[in-house]
């Protein structure tokens, strides 16, 4: 009977052992594998900057169908891994970066910071594949938009 006794607890023991591991496992958050794009709007057929080029149509659609703008070009593309749990700093050029911090859930906070000044903050949902977009001021018949995928 004893040794029946103190296997049945060894089994508990390991049950409940693999119960906490699968459960912390769960509750593990992941890196984020992190696409940004900063976006010049514009009315004008081409961008001053030569190397500014064209979005690509499907992100040109999404943008045309929300902001007024009548062409989109990318100034800057770039990829980042956000650490689990932390926070990660994008420049996007001299004037225009992005702070991501990751979030429980499929959420993150992002900072927009735009000539050294904060301009935006929230907190978005983002999941793999799923994009959102913030923007910058409305000046001189232009506009700028940053673009947030997880890859």
């Amino acid at each position: 009977m004893t040794t029946s006794r103190s296997s049945c607890t060894g089994l508990i023991r390991w049950c409940l052992l693999l119960l906490f591991a699968l459960a912390a496992a769960e509750l593990r958050a992941e890196d984020l594998n992190i696409e940004a794009q900063l976006i010049w709007g514009t009315n004008a057929d081409k961008s001053p900057d030569a190397s500014h080029k064209p979005v690509d149509k499907a992100t040109a659609d999404k943008l045309k169908n929300v902001f007024k703008w009548k062409n989109y070009f990318l100034v800057k593309k770039t990829n980042v891994v956000v650490p689990s749990r932390s926070t990660k700093q994008i420049q996007l050029s001299k004037q225009c970066s992005v702070e991501i911090t990751e979030l429980a859930g499929p959420k993150v906070e992002v900072k927009l910071i735009g000539d050294h000044n904060p301009v935006i903050k929230g907190v978005k949902s983002l999941s793999k594949g799923e994009s959102f977009v913030i923007a910058g001021d409305d000046k001189n018949e232009t506009a700028w938009f940053v673009v947030i995928k997880q890859n």
